[in-house]
């Protein structure tokens, strides 16, 4: 009887182990899969700089003029951000696929004669930006340095204000393209930017539902609420544009009782540093903006 309680016993043990062993096992597989080094193909330049940082490994990357980190030159073309050609992104067998979100729509009819997991990364607005890269960090197997690019940015931020005390500049940011002029709202990326940095952007007063990124606008307006700063950004045909705005602000007096106007306080935004969507050039736009906003 002793036997076989001993038996018993020994055999209930080995169940145990085993049991313990196969689980601990299954753990160790999962845990290896999520450390797995995953496949990417880039089709947007705001991505790829930020994949650059998250130390991801590269197959393909986007066709552009724009210049791209050092150690992907080489890698296979897959197309323009707007177009991208999907056989040679499907070719590439990427585990993962990352997009401009702004170009989600003209590529997903096409997206589903191929089996590609594919990431659209948000660049429209800053907070978008951010929200984005810790996304793509989980996507990628690449949380930690994700959570470290976020990190700098943050850290930038704090520079940027750091003479701010209890300002709150008020601002309008116009937007041309051309003859063309807009004012960008909360809700665009240069918008977003000046909010970043505690500027109050009087589109909000004009349009309180602030939907869209850029709204018409009125001199009478601007005049009404006589904005501290006006910040002036050219788009398409700089030159042109830039043109535009002198023209307008020379030959109508009506600019020249604007506060922002007397007190030297309009200012052309560089555009190798500021533009439409995000990128990792965004640590240079917001510095600049603190320091347009509360001095060197």
């Amino acid at each position: 009887m002793k036997l076989r309680k001993l038996g018993s016993i020994f055999l209930i043990s080995a169940l145990v182990l085993t049991g313990c062993q196969s689980s601990n096992s299954g753990k160790g597989e999962a845990a290896k899969e999520s450390e797995k080094e995953l496949n990417v193909v880039s089709a947007t330049v705001s991505a790829t700089q930020v994949l650059d940082k998250l130390d991801a490994n590269l197959l393909g990357i986007p066709t552009t003029k724009q210049e791209l980190p050092e150690k992907y030159k080489g890698l296979p073309e897959v197309g323009q951000a707007m177009n991208p050609d999907l056989e040679i992104v499907a070719s590439l067998e990427p585990d993962v696929f990352v997009m401009d979100n702004m170009f989600k729509e003209n590529v997903e009819e096409s997206m589903k004669e191929y089996d590609i997991n594919t990431f659209y990364f948000d660049t429209s607005t800053y907070s978008a930006f951010l929200n984005s890269i810790k996304e793509l960090g989980k996507e990628t197997n690449k949380e930690e340095q994700a959570v470290k690019v976020i990190d700098e940015l943050k850290d930038v931020e704090k520079e940027a204000v750091a003479k701010k005390g209890d300002k709150e500049p008020t601002v309008a940011i116009i937007f041309g393209g051309g003859e063309n002029f807009m004012l960008a709202t909360e809700t665009s990326y240069l918008g977003d930017l000046a909010k970043t940095v505690g500027a109050k952007n009087i589109a909000t007063d004009l349009d309180t539902k602030v939907e869209s990124p850029y709204i018409q606008f009125s001199l009478e307006q601007i005049l009404k609420q006589n904005p501290d700063y006006i910040l002036r950004f050219a788009h398409g045909n700089i030159e042109e544009t830039k043109k535009s705005f002198d023209d307008a602000f020379d030959k109508n007096p009506a600019y020249k009782e604007l506060d922002a106007v007397k007190n030297n306080k309009v200012v052309d935004l560089d555009p190798s540093i500021f533009n439409v969507s995000a990128n990792l050039q965004v640590k240079d736009a917001i510095t600049t903006l603190g320091e347009i906003f509360y001095g060197k």
